[in-house]
């Protein structure tokens, strides 16, 4: 496992975090990814992961809640570390 990390956003290497992109990917039912669970993904993989964003359809960058219309991306090098943090966290709204 990887050693503890307890980082902000900005703290996490460049090849992980966001807007890096991996093979194997859970689309979750969220629109965010909370630092807490970023803190727990990084403690249970052993591989790089990361996590974007996908705008739907009605996305509207000029709303103040626009953020509402994304859907969370996670995604992982390791197809083990994807099953080990599917297991383990929880994304939910």
């Amino acid at each position: 496992m990887a050693e503890n990390f307890n980082y902000s956003f900005d703290k996490l290497p460049d090849d992980i975090g966001y807007n890096n992109i991996y093979k194997y990917q859970w689309t979750t039912t969220t629109n965010a990814i909370p630092m807490s669970a970023v803190s727990k993904i990084q403690n249970i993989v052993s591989k790089r992961w990361g996590w974007h964003f996908v705008p739907h359809k009605n996305m509207d960058y000029t709303r103040d809640d626009w953020f509402e219309n994304q859907t969370l991306i996670v995604s992982f090098e390791s197809k083990l570390d994807l099953v080990l943090t599917k297991l383990m966290i929880s994304l939910n709204k």
